[in-house]
């Protein structure tokens, strides 16, 4: 009974937590929110209708009606991003290039319709940039909620007026909003640029029949048809064209973890990774074995390989501030046999914590950072532990003093990494010589990690632990293999 209401407390404190950091997301790009509904409002009213006319006494409810209607379905949009895409601990970042891809897409398309011809509209614009830097739920959140901003914008009393048809908008904004599903559907983010290039120019095919089916019902069957056509499909391409600069703007300025950065960061020849094979050459080595592990088991639970990998090679570059303490890059001085173990626990634990502040100079993005802080949780260092024990008369000491700061893993792929990184480093000290010997050491190794509460604070569930699990049992042993011994021939 005391143990469910520790339970129960402790389901309420992260339920508190959680209301917590999605209050303090609201609170961060609530002010950017604002400006942007409003902003995006103002500049529908001036495209669809007369600006000046709009403010006055018999159009000021109207008006107004107009810029609240915006302001919910941003604040709606808000609250869907974080509902459905699952994106908690990044949620202020992510709302904030949502709404500024999304404002911007809104007056681009705006601005066509009004300048141009009302079938080019590239709504896939949103999905394209939000597909590579976020991920598909938000994508399509974002694209969804485009449309109806745009359908809001248009219809309105002061259409006929500027000679805009609404059936015609209303159809042109059906057929660019399937053909931007469909890129989100078809165009994949692990693609390299030039397939992802292509697959949503194909994409974009989808709205050709579309546009000769929505011409078609308002009646209209003369050439316009084809000029239609290529206006909705110009646009789709040129959204596709423009999407990967975008990207790499976005990147850059918000520190994604797209898969197109995170591969130029697993190249060898990056400064920090040079630095760590030349400084710390048996941590280089334990990480790209680390590494393999963590892209391997990544893909069998539905993660991103290309983020394991890469949180994989930078999660030890803390050991930089003083190599020499780790025992991968010892040869025959081992520098702890002259220290006490609250000294040598300090040199140790403090890895993560330098790690950290490393990947921040090195301008690495939050969800590497994170997990060069993480991959330890709060786990003891259990060989300095016991020869502090061995040195003790007290016969008991606490643990708090050997162990490591955290926090605890938040990701999946955090916690991948932190198996992964156990596991490596045990077996590289001693490799079992049976199977059935190497598989209860992987279950042990684990199991002591879940006892310790380290896989409490992420979404990761037992069956995908067992997944890797099996998956490192596969891998594991075909990379610390035995040679075959070649004698000389007398």
């Amino acid at each position: 009974m005391i143990d469910d209401i520790k339970d129960l407390s402790l389901i309420q404190k992260q339920k508190q937590l959680k209301r917590r950091s999605l209050g303090s997301a609201f609170g961060k790009t609530f002010p950017l929110t604002f400006i942007a509904a409003e902003g995006m409002a103002l500049f529908g009213i001036m495209i669809t209708g007369d600006f000046l006319n709009a403010f006055t006494v018999e159009n000021a409810f109207e008006t107004a009606g107009r810029l609240a209607i915006y302001l919910f379905l941003m604040i709606a949009m808000f609250f869907a991003v974080h509902s459905f895409a699952h994106e908690e601990k990044f949620l202020a970042r992510n709302f904030t290039l949502v709404t500024i891809v999304v404002a911007a897409t809104y007056v681009v398309c705006m601005a066509t319709v009004h300048y141009f011809n009302t079938y080019l509209m590239p709504i896939s614009l949103v999905s394209l940039i939000l597909l590579v830097l976020t991920n598909r739920r938000t994508s399509l959140i974002a694209t969804s909620c485009t449309a109806l901003f745009l359908m809001t914008s248009f219809i309105s009393t002061d259409m006929l007026e500027n000679n805009i048809d609404v059936y015609q908008v209303i159809a042109s904004i059906v057929c660019n909003l399937v053909a931007a599903i469909c890129v989100n559907s078809l165009a994949s983010r692990h693609y390299t640029r030039l397939k992802f290039l292509m697959m949503s120019a194909l994409a974009a095919f989808v709205s050709v029949p579309l546009v000769v089916i929505s011409t078609m019902a308002i009646g209209d069957v003369s050439m316009e048809i084809l000029f239609n056509i290529a206006w909705s499909y110009g646009g789709n391409l040129a959204a596709v064209i423009v999407s990967l600069p975008f990207c790499a703007i976005f990147e850059g300025i918000f520190n994604i973890a797209d898969d197109f950065k995170l591969n130029e960061l697993t190249a060898l020849s990056h400064p920090l990774l040079k630095r760590l094979a030349s400084e710390a050459p048996g941590t280089f080595n334990h990480s790209l074995v680390v590494g393999n592990l963590a892209e391997a088991c990544a893909e069998a639970i539905g993660e991103n390989p290309h983020l394991a990998r890469c949180a994989a090679y930078y999660h030890d570059v803390g050991k930089l501030k003083a190599p020499v303490y780790f025992s991968e890059n010892q040869s025959t001085y081992n520098p702890h046999d002259e220290l006490i173990p609250e000294v040598s626990v300090s040199m140790i634990t403090s890895h993560t914590l330098f790690g950290e502040i490393l990947a921040k100079q090195y301008r690495l993005p939050k969800e590497i950072i994170a997990i060069c802080r993480e991959h330890h949780g709060t786990t003891p260092v259990g060989y300095f532990y016991r020869k502090a024990l061995s040195l003790t008369e007290e016969g008991e000491l606490p643990t708090v003093d050997y162990t490591y700061s955290g926090p605890k893993p938040q990701s999946k792929v955090g916690a991948i990494i932190m198996i992964a990184d156990t596991i490596e480093a045990a077996c590289r000290s001693y490799m079992p010589d049976t199977k059935e010997e190497f598989v209860a050491r992987i279950n042990k190794l684990v199991d002591e990690k879940l006892a310790l509460g380290q896989f409490d604070e992420c979404p990761i569930t037992i069956k995908d632990i067992n997944t890797i699990k099996e998956t490192i049992i596969d891998v594991l042993p075909s990379i610390h293999h035995s040679r075959v011994s070649y004698e000389k021939r007398k």
